[in-house]
Formats: structure tokens, sequence, C-alpha cells
């Protein structure tokens, strides 16, 4: 009967398909976006406050102090849009705890802690795997020979960045982002292995190319990834990388 027929959805009724979260290429070229922000940053400020210092230099800090800010204002300006550029990109993903997601749903207590006794094992780790792979040969860091220089309260203000904005979006950047392109491809074990190698090769220009230093960080990475992957949050690894930080800045004041 005519009263029976149910008409075909249109285009506009029909059911949207679920967001298709970025590929390959488009994450690896987020993480060199990172890095190259971060340059291109550096170069503003930092070009920026030797004018300062060469038409204002009663107003101007020395150059270990201007260094900070500069440091500062480099790192929050590429982690603020970065950070936004993904969360945008992943959408509802975001708040995925599986495979395809970002991991940022709440953590369990258990794993808070673990993330915490990772956090402070990974240094003392890492540094005696250096020190056995360096032998006699100093390694370096560019923000910590930058902060050895400067004053004590510039070197404070210089912590909640490298303790906490670092690390968030070097956590949602590897651990996020990467990690989830290569679970859906690749497993959980070779993802991690991968996520933490790609995490310690970035690292070599800040490290002035010093190829023993990067086995620490591969550890940091593989610790970090190991926690995503089995708590089903991001922040577990945030917490664990941020101890990590905070234990190497204790370095920054221990000569003061």
């Amino acid at each position: 009967m005519a009263h029976d027929y149910i008409p075909p959805l249109s285009s506009a009724a029909s059911v949207e398909a679920p967001p298709r979260t970025p590929g390959v290429v488009e994450t690896i070229l987020c993480i060199a976006a990172y890095f190259g922000l971060q340059m291109g940053f550096g170069g503003l400020f930092g070009g920026i406050s030797m004018q300062l210092a060469r038409y204002f230099p009663q107003w101007v800090p020395e150059a270990p102090d201007r260094l900070i800010v500069v440091v500062i204002l480099t790192l929050v300006c590429s982690a603020g849009l970065i950070s936004w550029l993904l969360l945008r990109r992943w959408g509802g993903y975001a708040t995925e705890a599986g495979p395809a997601g970002l991991g940022f749903t709440p953590p369990s207590g258990r794993f808070v802690a673990i993330g915490t006794a990772l956090g402070i094992a990974a240094p003392i780790l890492g540094g005696l795997l250096t020190q056995f792979l360096a032998g006699d040969r100093e390694v370096t860091q560019a923000v910590s020979d930058i902060a050895d220089k400067a004053h004590v309260g510039m070197r404070v203000a210089l912590l909640p960045v490298a303790v906490l904005a670092g690390p968030a979006v070097e956590e949602l950047l590897f651990r996020g982002a990467l990690l989830s392109i290569l679970r859906t491809r690749l497993g959980d074990g070779w993802a991690i292995v991968l996520s933490a190698l790609v995490f310690g090769t970035v690292h070599l220009p800040d490290l002035d190319w010093l190829w023993y230093a990067v086995p620490n960080l591969v550890l940091v990475g593989i610790f970090c990834a190991w926690l995503r992957v089995r708590s089903g949050s991001l922040w577990p690894a945030f917490i664990a990388h941020a101890a990590n930080n905070a234990l190497a800045t204790i370095a920054w004041f221990s000569a003061t």
C-alpha cells in the first residue's frame, strides 16, 4: 500500500562515517613541525633579544639570562601550537584509551605510582648506561648548558617549562600520536621500540650529536610507551617523563 512505502535515506540523513585519524606521514610531519617551530621561534626571539640588547643594553639582562627567556618563549609557543594542532586533528579520538586514541583518560592509582617510580629510576639507569658508553667523554645538553650559566632566579623560571611543558607536548607527540599510529599498524611491541628509537634520535641536535647519550633517552621512551600501552592512559607516561626531567634539573642547582 502507498502508506507503507519508506523512502530511502538521503545523503544528508545518512549516518556519517567516523572521522579519520591522521596517517603516518601527517604524524611524522607534526613531529618535524614541532622541532622546526623551535628553530623558527628560537631564531625570531633570539634576534629580537639581540636587537633589544643592542639598543637598550641597560634594560636587557646579560646573555645567559636573556637566553633563558628565549628558551621559555620558544618552547611555550612551539608546544602550544603543536598541541592545538594534534588535539584538533585527533578530535574525539583524543579521549580513546585504545590503540587508535591519544589516551587522555584518567589513569589508575597503580600506574601513577609505577610511572613515578620509573621516572625516578630512568635517570639513574640511563646515567649509568651513558657513563658506560661515553667513558671519559663529557655529555652536554644545550638547555642545561644555558641554565648552568644563568642566575638562580632564571633557572627557577625555566623549571616549569623543562619539567611540565616540554614533557607534556613530547608525550602528546611520541606516546600519543606516533605510538597510536604504530600500534594500529605494527602491534604494541614494535610500536614501543620504534617510538622510543625515534624519540631518542630526534634529540641528537640538542645533545650536540653525541650518539652515546641517545640510549638514555631511548630507555625513557620505552618506559613511557610501555606505561601508555599498559595503563590505557597518557598521564602515567607524562608523570614518568616529568619526574625524569625534574631529577635532571637538580644539576642546575647543585653547583650553586
